[in-house]
């Protein structure tokens, strides 16, 4: 599974969507990907911007690797694995985005890139948790995980999981420190609170270093490998 995701909006735009403090301005970014830091808003201090690392951080990952039990959470498991459940009463966040992408799977090693918005591009928070840990200097990092549910019948088509977005009210509800892990659990479904428009986008998604404001740009089907395609 691979779910990217964008954060090219506006600080003061975020500022107002989600009603926190906005201090800088961070430069956009269109393709998100494991060890970056990326934009958060912890249940610890809800009425401000925090940049967490997704996954890890990058002297870290270097050398290893981001294993996908860094970056994704399933909704199914948060209760029940054992490295998960003090994130999930203690440690959750919401992760600021504005697009989300993944990749339809239309023959043996053969993917199409499609993009995920809301309309007008407005911002939306997904679940997340976050964690931290010290490095060999000493240094505290901080980090966040995606929670993922089975896909909404408008994402379906294309991918079989997606982003645990959260609308306004739940969102209070999952940054509310007084929920118990197993009521928070409930709150988590397959997004259907408002249309969700897709459209296949420019393979270059699959270059990590790839970070343009095309990829929000509605392109003919291709593959991961550039070529055209008749699927659709």
């Amino acid at each position: 599974m691979q779910i990217n995701y964008s954060i090219a909006s506006q600080g003061q735009l975020i500022a107002d969507h989600f009603h926190i403090e906005v201090t800088d301005q961070s430069l956009p970014t269109f393709n998100a990907q494991p060890s970056h830091l990326l934009p958060v808003i912890t249940s610890e201090d809800p009425e401000n911007l925090s940049y967490f690392y997704w996954g890890t951080n990058p002297s870290f990952s270097k050398s290893r690797g981001v294993s996908d039990k860094l970056l994704y959470a399933p909704v199914e498991d948060i209760r029940t694995k054992p490295s998960l459940r003090k994130p999930l009463q203690l440690q959750r966040c919401v992760i600021v985005a504005d697009s989300f992408y993944n990749w339809k799977e239309i023959a043996k090693k053969e993917k199409v890139p499609y993009r995920f918005h809301l309309e007008n591009n407005v911002p939306f928070g997904i679940a997340g948790l976050w964690d931290s840990f010290e490095t060999e200097s000493g240094e505290v990092v901080h980090t966040f995980m995606m929670i993922t549910t089975p896909a909404s019948t408008e994402v379906r088509k294309a991918s079989d999981r997606m982003p645990a977005i959260l609308n306004e009210d739940l969102m209070l509800e999952w940054l509310n420190e007084s929920n118990t892990s197993d009521s928070i659990h409930e709150f988590i479904k397959p997004y259907s609170e408002q249309h969700i428009f897709q459209h296949t986008i420019n393979p270059k998604l699959s270059d990590p270093n790839f970070n343009n404001e095309t990829l929000w740009k509605n392109i003919p089907t291709a593959n991961q490998f550039g070529k055209l395609t008749l699927f659709s």
